[in-house]
């Protein structure tokens, strides 16, 4: 009888211990550790964001981070203009990456026309050559 009272309270104890390494919090510290030693930050240009997108869902796949983790993950490597833009979102949208990415990209109003744009201001400095250019 002892014998089995042991065995529950062991097989209890080991229940709990599985239930507390697979826990949503425990999945996050995981691949949040994962993420902060590769993810880059977002620039503060809003140009950035396309190629900081990028890089995180590569990352994303990489480490194989579960859909409802991934906005999650996103907050501690947005910019501050990103960052107040979060504080605007509702809890729904916030939960969701792709309608978070939608939303931020929305904000940060890229277009083909802002490409454009940039391109045709784009000149070289004293500094560069075309060379310079060409290579970089």
């Amino acid at each position: 009888m002892e014998l089995r009272k042991q065995l529950a309270r062991q097989s209890a104890k080991d229940a709990a211990d599985q239930e507390r390494r697979y826990s949503s919090v425990m999945k996050g510290k995981l691949f949040g550790d994962a993420m902060r030693g590769s993810a880059i930050r977002m620039g503060a240009d809003p140009i950035d964001a396309v190629p900081f997108f990028r890089n995180v869902e590569q990352l994303f796949m990489v480490y194989d981070v579960p859909a409802e983790l991934q906005a999650i993950l996103l907050h501690p490597f947005l910019n501050d203009r990103a960052e107040s833009i979060l504080r605007k979102l509702s809890p729904e949208v916030l939960g969701d990456y792709e309608r978070l990415k939608a939303a931020l990209l929305q904000e940060f109003k890229l277009s083909a026309n802002v490409y454009l744009e940039r391109f045709n201001k784009c000149c070289k400095t004293k500094d560069e050559t075309v060379w310079h250019l060409l290579l970089s």
